[in-house]
């Protein structure tokens, strides 16, 4: 997750998301886990590969604020996970500059920020488990891998008893707060597995990207596990998702909402900042209930972001691949069902480029035509005063 930026040129605006916010007190982030210090999730950043009908590989960034060293997240997933390792910190690079929302203030040419750095660590490292690994034995709980790659330390784990586990947890440095074991619960009820990460080093500064991390699972569809998130997070949670198959994504278990081109003229450009686009992406979640995803792109995969890409990650695209951008904030009390998302066919597709320029409500003090007029009459006024003014 990063920072939002604007560009401004030829007195156009455009938008990149923001993925950050305010830090909260709370001692855990959305299956973030830490102890005394507090490292507050302010946003997720998901990539999906979807090939087929069968895995889903994962790339999941998170912005951190706090210096925890007992920094954690615990992801529930369907299956054994496979290949975990981190990613270059270009992954998401291309993705962001490429599919953007931009939106064109006045008849002028837009230009899109992209984002600033962003990563997953420095290079991929092989898995030091395998997905064949014979479970160890740790009393309720069993450990079915363990390893390390680049910054983490992982375990997959599972239980029928959601009090060993968070027990379990908690020896192995997973802090997880006590709040946390009813929704363990409800995963353990769903018979998941769960995957234990936590840094190797923290950065040791007040805020931080966490290094992205990558692997890969089968399952009936791509997930994003937020349940765990509302013990702790920002009120409204920023969460951005790039799912690549060869057809449209769309939510599965949520509805779809669109922030109106009018809402966004009616701000006007000098109006139109960060806050009030997610303040608009707010209020079209809220309308629809809470739950609900903007799709802010959808169209075959630019070039510029599968350039981008690792070598591991381009051998899994689809041949030809599609990519849906979707984005949300879900409010903390709407965290109780893990967004899905399934593929259709016949969807058109959607741009990231808005023109505005045909909406009379753009016209503000900064329109060039608008300044036009406004010195000509200047000058007519002007004109008029001098001649009442010979006459007398």
């Amino acid at each position: 997750m990063q920072h939002r930026r604007f560009a401004f040129a030829a007195l156009a605006l455009s938008t990149t998301l923001s993925l950050t916010a305010a830090p909260t007190t709370a001692s855990a982030c959305g299956g973030t886990f830490c102890s005394n210090s507090p490292i507050t999730q302010n946003a997720e950043r998901v990539l999906f590969i979807r090939r087929g009908e069968g895995d889903t590989t994962a790339v999941v960034q998170i912005q951190a604020q706090g210096n925890d060293p007992d920094f954690a997240w615990v992801v529930p997933l369907e299956s054994m996970p496979r290949d975990i390792h981190e990613e270059p910190t270009t992954t998401f690079l291309g993705l962001d500059q490429s599919t953007a929302p931009t939106y064109l203030f006045f008849n002028r040419a837009s230009f899109s920020s992209g984002s600033g750095g962003g990563g997953f660590g420095c290079g991929a490292a092989e898995s030091a488990a395998t997905a064949g690994a014979a479970p160890e034995s740790d009393n309720a709980v069993r450990v079915w891998a363990s390893g390390e790659t680049g910054n983490y330390r992982y375990d997959v784990v599972s239980s029928e008893d959601p009090a060993a586990l968070r027990r379990w947890l908690d020896d192995n440095r997973y802090r997880t707060p006590v709040e946390a074991e009813p929704i363990i619960a409800e995963y353990v009820s769903e018979h998941k597995l769960f995957l234990a990460v936590r840094l190797r080093a923290v950065q040791g500064v007040p805020s931080f990207l966490v290094t992205p991390l990558a692997f890969t699972y089968a399952g009936r569809a791509p997930c994003v596990p937020i349940r765990l998130t509302r013990i702790a997070t920002v009120p409204s949670l920023p969460v951005l998702t790039y799912v690549v198959s060869d057809r449209r994504a769309i939510p599965m278990n949520f509805s779809q909402t669109t922030v109106a081109d009018v809402d966004v003229a009616r701000l006007g450009p000098t109006r139109f900042n960060t806050q009030s686009y997610d303040q608009l992406v707010a209020n079209a979640v809220n309308e629809a209930g809470g739950r609900a995803w903007v799709t802010e792109f959808a169209g075959d995969l630019p070039e510029q972001a599968r350039s981008l890409f690792s070598p591991e990650l381009q051998a899994l695209l689809p041949a030809r691949p599609y990519l849906t951008r979707l984005y949300t904030t879900i409010p903390a009390d709407r965290m109780d069902r893990d967004p899905e998302f399934m593929f259709v066919t016949g969807l058109p597709d959607v741009s990231n480029q808005h023109d505005l320029s045909g909406y009379p409500a753009t016209a503000s003090a900064l329109d060039p035509r608008w300044l036009l007029g406004a010195s000509a009459g200047v000058g007519l006024l002007r004109a008029a005063w001098r001649r009442r003014k010979r006459a007398a």
